[in-house]
Order: C-alpha cells, then sequence, then structure tokens
C-alpha cells in the first residue's frame, strides 16, 4: 500500500502524460474551430446585409427621384403611347429642364435636365439592369409610366455573401396636361 502511495506521488510530479496532452490540445482545437467559424460566419452575414441594404437604397432612390419627376412633367416625348423604351424624357413644366431624360450609361441610372450634365442616380456599388419605361396613356389622360428594373449588388468575384438583387416596378402619373 505504502508503495502505491509513493508510485501516485511520483506520477503527479512527472507533469502531463502524452495522453493527457493529446486530449487537451484536442478540446483546445475544438473549441478555437467552433470560435473561428462563429466569427466567419458573422462577418459573412454582415456582408450580405449591407450589400442587400446598398441594393435596396439606391432602387428606392431611383425609383422615388423617377417618380417625381414623372409627377412634375406636363408630357411625355419618349417612349410613345403603347410603347417601351430603355430611356424616358419627359417634357417639363420649366423651360430649362427640357428634355428631362432618363437613361443607363456604363450600369448607372443617371438623369439629364435641359443642357445640364447628366447626374448619376446609382452609386458605383450597384448595377442597373432591365431598365424599361413603358408609356400606359390613353389620348385625353395626362399620361402614366410604367418603371422596371433590376438593381444588383457589384460583385466582381462572384462571392455568394456580395449577391444582392432587386426587382422593382411601379406606375407613375402625370398630375398635368
Amino acid at each position: 500500500m505504502d508503495t502505491v502511495i509513493q508510485y501516485l506521488k511520483f506520477m503527479q510530479n512527472r507533469g502531463f502524460t502524452l495522453i493527457e496532452l493529446l486530449i487537451y490540445i484536442t478540446i483546445l482545437s475544438l473549441i478555437l474551430v467552433s470560435v473561428i467559424g462563429f466569427f466567419l460566419n458573422m462577418i459573412s452575414s454582415n456582408i450580405k446585409e449591407n450589400s442587400y441594404q446598398e441594393v435596396q437604397q439606391n432602387g428606392r432612390f431611383a425609383m422615388t427621384k423617377i417618380s417625381q419627376e414623372i409627377k412634375k412633367a406636363i408630357g411625355i416625348n419618349i417612349p410613345a403611347p403603347g410603347s417601351s423604351s430603355s430611356s424616358l424624357s419627359l417634357v417639363m413644366a420649366n423651360p430649362s429642364l427640357n428634355p428631362t431624360i432618363f437613361d443607363i450609361s456604363g450600369s448607372k441610372l443617371r438623369i439629364t435636365q435641359g443642357s445640364s450634365a447628366p447626374v448619376e442616380l446609382t452609386t458605383d456599388q450597384v448595377i442597373v439592369n432591365n431598365l424599361q419605361f413603358t408609356n400606359l396613356s390613353y389620348t385625353g389622360t395626362p399620361g402614366t409610366i410604367r418603371i422596371e428594373m433590376i438593381v444588383n449588388n457589384l460583385n466582381p468575384a462572384n462571392k455568394n455573401e456580395y449577391q444582392a438583387s432587386l426587382d422593382l416596378k411601379t406606375s407613375t402619373s402625370l398630375l398635368k396636361k
């Protein structure tokens, strides 16, 4: 009995055995892998959310600006009634704003008013695709335009967390004739 106690004391003073060390390293590795995976998932989710917010903000701003200008217009140059076009040309009450044109240049939506230089309505972080204006006007009405566009987040590396897209559609009528 005395020999067993002496042996246990001897083993206690020796430190860790190889098996104990391997178990500790394995447990520590599992904890680190779990924590790193959790943080990588949080970063990816944050990037995805920021991408979607950028697309939403650009799309909603562009649609609001187009709708406001249509409501202020007194006529529609392009597209003709019953047809569609990738650009919109409006006749404005203020002659210095004639014509007011919405179109795409280099995947950015822009507005040109009168002889002023074009102003981009979307940022470098998004791409506007499939911009379509349809003139739904009937004879004797002020005019109605259907606006359709797809706004995508810029994703040159084609990474999943940067993919965000928004399909926007609305119709707006001129308030004046």
